[in-house]
């Protein structure tokens, strides 16, 4: 039984330190339940280098229930899947189509917030090396990319 309790103390300060070590000085993680009600039923929208090294927008939706929608003017695609919020990470899982064809992803985003001025946020891409910077998301309440979607498939079809 210690074995199994030291292993999984190990375990546990081998992943967090990770984490940690690229946070802004005097930031922690954003909770779950402030992601959820930062992201939930709205619109997020941020750039991003695309496959063929270009800056693009991109949008998701992600609405309460946990389903996500995604659209980019690159190529241009979207995306249908699911996405999660835990202590720090916004994450999604999904499936994306456009004219070169489909490729299923997921990713995510690491959110931390200065504990002196709350507002004040910080976000690293996991896939871009994970790199905090202090970052305002870009938020619409509702579904704003629905309407670029619909007309998207019209068109692929």
């Amino acid at each position: 039984m210690k074995a199994l309790t030291l292993s999984v103390l190990i375990v546990g300060l081998t992943i967090t330190p990770a984490l940690s070590e690229t946070m802004p000085k005097g930031a922690a993680p954003v909770t779950s339940t402030d992601i959820s009600s930062m992201f939930g039923g709205r619109t997020y929208t941020f750039k991003e280098k695309g496959a063929n090294g270009k800056t693009v927008n991109i949008s998701w939706f992600l609405g309460a229930d946990g389903k996500m929608l995604g659209y980019t003017g690159n190529g241009p695609s979207y995306a249908v899947g699911t996405w999660t919020a835990s202590d720090g990470k916004l994450c999604v899982s999904n499936k994306w189509k456009g004219s070169w064809g489909e490729s299923t992803s997921g990713d995510c985003q690491l959110w931390a917030r200065d504990t002196k001025n709350p507002k004040k946020l910080y976000r690293a891409e996991i896939s871009k090396g994970g790199d905090y910077t202090a970052y305002k998301p870009i938020l619409k309440v509702g579904d704003s990319i629905s309407k670029e979607i619909e007309a998207l498939k019209r068109k692929l079809k």
